[in-house]
């Protein structure tokens, strides 16, 4: 159970280009000098078309290979944006399964090209030996970095947070924004046009081809259905600054916003007259910070 729990962490997505190749640069010069010092050379002879300090390079160089294939090529095209800014414990541990499985595939494709015994390579059990040694080899520093990450950087995002929510707090009292300004914005069906008041647009919600735009009322909120998409209203809304996307689903004005909570996962925004709590991705935080701070 306590297992369970702490693999639905949140964890923080680290996968960047630059921290790809780095790692990517690091693991692979592991391996060859892990190899450059505990491969016999009786066995390198024996077994491979190429001298060891030849074999162990290209052990690193497939280590290099396979580590971006998964960190840069395999993140970028096979993650989308709700699977980053929910990223867990467990789903860090998946990903690092795969990296050495991946490793393991690479650096025994490898060994059979360069082998001296292909016709009677046993793929299949060089294939559990080179993941069993790349398992064995990685697990342990994988569990201090993941510790690390966990225990450290998340608690650091958290404490930022909470500041930043004091300081949110403190700005929104000082706010006087202006009254009565109203835009017209042209949607997608011809006997329909969405009329907005700043001063009582608390956000709007993407619904497909539709999106929900909600206002306060004297005591409540009303939530009206357009027919235009959320990047039409937010290339419409482009000029007003306290206006900004939040989120892929949400446009939020930041004039209406009466209090906002935080944690490791991300940021919450609550609006006047709604119990419902608005979403900041991690990737729009640093964008909604500047709006937010910049307002006047």
């Amino acid at each position: 159970m306590l297992l369970h729990k702490f693999i639905k962490q949140p964890y923080p997505f680290l996968f960047s280009p630059i921290r790809n190749f780095i790692v990517a640069f690091l693991l692979g010069v592991f391996i060859y000098l892990l190899n450059l010092i505990s491969i016999n050379d009786v066995l390198v002879t024996t077994n491979f078309n190429f001298s060891k300090q030849a074999v162990c390079i290209f052990a690193g160089l497939s280590t290099f290979l396979s580590t971006l294939l998964i960190t840069e090529i395999g993140t970028r095209f096979f993650l989308n944006t709700k699977t980053k800014e929910t990223w867990t414990v467990g789903k860090e541990f998946i990903t690092i399964i795969i990296l050495l499985f991946t490793i393991a595939i690479f650096n025994n494709i490898v060994a059979f090209i360069i082998s001296k015994r292909t016709t009677d390579y046993n793929f299949f059990q060089q294939f559990v030996n080179a993941f069993t040694y790349a398992a064995g080899i990685g697990s342990l520093p994988t569990a201090i970095i993941i510790w690390f990450n966990y225990t450290i950087l998340l608690k650091q995002n958290l404490k930022e947070v909470s500041l930043y929510n004091k300081q949110l707090e403190a700005n929104l009292k000082q706010q006087d924004f202006p009254k009565n300004n109203t835009l017209k914005i042209e949607t997608n069906n011809k006997n329909e046009v969405l009329v907005i008041d700043l001063a009582n647009f608390l956000f709007a919600k993407a619904e497909g081809n539709y999106t929900d735009i909600f206002v306060k009322t004297t005591s409540s909120y009303k939530r009206t259905p357009y027919r235009i998409n959320i990047q039409q209203l937010e290339d419409a809304l482009a000029q007003d600054k306290h206006c900004i996307r939040t989120h892929r689903s949400y446009l939020v004005n930041l004039r209406n916003i009466t209090s906002a909570t935080g944690n490791a996962r991300n940021y919450r925004l609550n609006f006047y007259h709604t119990d419902i709590e608005i979403p900041v991705s991690r990737s729009k935080f640093e964008a909604f910070k500047k709006a937010f701070n910049n307002m006047g």
